[in-house]
């Protein structure tokens, strides 16, 4: 009788392990349909996507040093960038932001446009952002 409440016991424990790893594993599951609605959820991607280039580098010019962020538009729409730039170099930090109107690209030169900033050594560290909209 003993035996037959051990092997009870037993099977009851591992029915309640089973349970609990079918609901763990059914839970794993439901993220899926989670991240599909996280995707739907995303703000569609703006008209301008793909119409600014930019480029960014240390430069010395007359014995001093910038730091140039370079941009062109590649679109037919007037755009209105900010450009936020935090530099870090063996003399210290520097951070500026400027903003800049690229014409249309058949507008030819004025579509691009460069934001300098002074810095005290042609070298280091740098961190840019750009925020453009349609003008």
């Amino acid at each position: 009788m003993r035996i037959y409440r051990c092997l009870a016991g037993a099977v009851l424990t591992a029915a309640v392990i089973t349970g609990a790893a079918a609901a763990v594993f059914a839970s794993a599951q439901e993220p899926a349909s989670n991240v599909v609605a996280a995707a739907a959820a995303e703000p569609a991607k703006s008209a301008l996507e793909g119409c600014i280039t930019d480029t960014a580098n240390f430069k010395a010019e007359d014995n001093r040093a910038y730091f140039i962020v370079a941009l062109e538009n590649a679109c037919e729409q007037r755009v209105k960038c900010e450009v936020f730039a935090n530099i870090r170099t063996a003399r210290g930090s520097k951070h500026g932001h400027g903003t800049l109107v690229l014409a249309a690209k058949s507008a030819g030169a004025e579509a691009k446009k460069a934001y300098r900033l002074r810095v005290k050594v042609a070298g280091g560290m740098a961190q840019v952002e750009r925020n453009c909209t349609a003008f």
